[in-house]
């Protein structure tokens, strides 16, 4: 596998696995604002899912990543 396919897929896998933590812990919001994230971005998302950050501080710690 190359380095391009290498982080697609890391990509994907952070993708997913935060957007299934998301959509448990806010199960009435929209994740529209969660598409075309980096990894990087996709990654913090998981990591302040994790420790039970609320939506405002996770759209501002996603909006300052960019």
């Amino acid at each position: 596998m190359n380095q391009e396919n290498t982080s697609f897929a890391k990509k994907l896998i952070a993708r997913r696995n935060a957007l299934k933590l998301f959509l448990i812990r806010f199960p009435d919001v929209d994740p529209i604002f969660l598409e075309n994230l980096s990894t990087k971005q996709y990654e913090e998302l998981f990591d302040l899912l994790l420790i039970g950050k609320n939506l405002d501080e996770i759209k501002k710690a996603i909006l300052d990543i960019a």
